[in-house]
């Protein structure tokens, strides 16, 4: 034992050095960890944000031209967002096309004409915002709220034409 004495202040401030070093390492690794979340977090509400503009811009869009550069925006979701927002989306989509084709283009007329086509599309954008909410954060609205809530309004998505108001 006399032989370690002098070796135990050296063995003593190695243990420390390490014992410091495994914890710098460790909450290094955490502060990395919590800082991808947070820009993975940030990426994805820039990207609903812009989804949530899309799906409205698609609705509203009246050329070939305006619908691919929106798809094309809303195909960014492959990117970040989560499965469950993709899922809503992709359902969306669907619905969304199949009401183009009976609506030769202008959903948002037969929207403003067909209660039933709107419910429909305003359940199926429920679904996704209500998706992108859970993503985001703890939520406490449930499907039966967000779908109450989610309607298009009359001054809004089901106003006419702002040209054809001014003229009547």
């Amino acid at each position: 034992m006399e032989t370690l004495s002098p070796l135990l202040p050296l063995i003593g401030s190695l243990v420390g050095v390490l014992l410091t070093g495994a914890i710098g390492a460790a909450t290094y690794s955490w502060q990395e960890r919590a800082k991808r979340q947070t820009e993975l977090t940030e990426r994805r509400q820039r990207l609903y944000e812009d989804l949530n503009g899309a799906l409205f811009g698609l609705i509203l869009a009246k050329t070939s031209q305006d619908r691919r550069r929106i798809l094309a925006d809303i195909e960014k979701g492959w990117l970040f967002a989560s499965d469950d927002v993709l899922a809503a989306l992709f359902s969306y989509m669907d619905i969304y096309d199949r009401h183009w084709v009976h609506a030769q283009g202008d959903i948002q007329s037969l929207i403003q004409a067909d209660e039933a086509v709107r419910r429909e599309i305003e359940m199926a954008m429920a679904d996704i915002f209500l998706a992108m909410r859970r993503d985001l954060r703890a939520t406490q609205i449930s499907e039966s709220l967000a779908k109450d809530y989610m309607h298009f309004y009359q001054c809004g998505m089901l106003a006419g034409d702002p040209v054809e108001i001014a003229h009547q």
